[in-house]
């Protein structure tokens, strides 16, 4: 009796474990009788680039704060010659199985993540996704080029609030109120919206609020905002083609060619940022930023009015960052000491 009741605690984590790996097989049975049978094995022929971009696209969207739509994106666009419109769509439909698999394995493996955040983040994803898609669309190459800059200041506050400023970093947001409802649904919807656009964004908006104004660790933060950006993908896809049914036959192909790398690809990620210590996780998102910001320097075509709008950008964030790590150090322990709670 003693040894089936001993048993008991594991028999959950074991049927727990089997959910990604039976989702796995079963992606991959339905792929390949759907190849097989509508013989289109030749776009390995032609579309293979998609396939190459999304090995490293994938590990990206498991291992940081960036969806893997910020390699796509810019390889579709500027490399393959895609249209802007066409390689933010193929983002938001890779990323639906590819960081909704990173999610599953998240949740599977039980990887620390904030639920809370998850679910309000969320919510206000769906509702700027569909502001973003319908109402509020940037036209090219603003979004990418406001993307980038922005990306690339948050890294300089990134790593100078890992090693210029003296933090503790937090496993949870202390004493939860309305305040923070309000917040995380605000910033899911201006998230919701800069997906809508160029693919991702809602992931690193807020990976941004997490680690800046609330000085959560970042190994938390990151599988966090991966398993929001597969749902806000999953919105995107459904949005695209269900609601507004503007996929572009190409982009299937593209998506064909790549899912089945995806599906391991973003979950190895996860797996990799799980082990790895919370400095490289941050080394590694600083050099994936950098490597934006160059590409886009060297790709993109600047005229003075982009120059403009971008520098004004690039000033305004730069403030908020500020103020995001000033209120960090000056207002949240005074704030902690009030309700009664501490720093971890």
């Amino acid at each position: 009796m003693q040894q089936s009741v001993s048993l008991k605690p594991e028999q959950p984590r074991r049927y727990r474990l089997l959910i990604y790996p039976a989702l796995l097989l079963l992606i991959y049975s339905t792929w390949l009788i759907y190849m097989t049978m509508s013989k289109n094995w030749s776009l390995y022929g032609t579309h293979w680039p998609a396939s190459v971009t999304m090995v490293l696209g994938s590990f990206v969207a498991g291992i940081t704060a960036e969806g893997g739509g910020a390699v796509a994106f810019p390889v579709f666009t500027k490399v393959l010659h895609i249209a802007s419109g066409n390689a933010r769509t193929f983002s938001l439909m890779i990323q639906t199985f590819g960081m909704g698999m990173a999610a599953i394995f998240i949740a599977t493996r039980r990887i620390r993540v904030l639920p809370r955040v998850i679910l309000f983040v969320s919510l206000g994803g769906v509702v700027g996704h569909v502001i973003g898609l319908f109402w509020f669309p940037l036209p090219a190459p603003y979004p990418k080029i406001l993307f980038t800059f922005i990306t690339t200041v948050f890294g300089v506050a990134l790593l100078i609030s890992r090693w210029g400023l003296h933090w503790t970093p937090q496993q949870d947001l202390p004493h939860w109120t309305w305040v923070h409802r309000v917040i995380f649904v605000s910033l899911g919807i201006f998230g919701g919206m800069v997906a809508a656009n160029v693919g991702s964004g809602i992931d690193v908006v807020t990976f941004i609020i997490l680690t800046l104004m609330f000085g959560i660790n970042e190994k938390i933060s990151t599988p966090t905002t991966v398993i929001i950006m597969g749902i806000n993908s999953l919105v995107g896809f459904f949005l695209h083609g269900v609601v507004a049914q503007d996929i572009d036959p190409e982009v299937w192909k593209y998506w064909l060619v790549a899912v089945p790398i995806v599906i391991v690809g973003a979950p190895f990620g996860a797996f990799v940022g799980s082990k790895i210590s919370r400095d490289a996780v941050i080394i590694f998102l600083a050099t994936l930023i950098s490597i934006e910001l160059v590409t886009t320097l060297w790709l993109v075509p600047f005229t003075a009015v982009m120059w403009q709008v971008t520098i004004i950008a690039t000033v305004i964030f730069s403030a908020c960052f500020a103020a995001m790590l000033y209120y960090r150090h000056n207002y949240l322990p005074r704030w902690l000491t009030k309700t009664g709670e501490h720093l971890e």
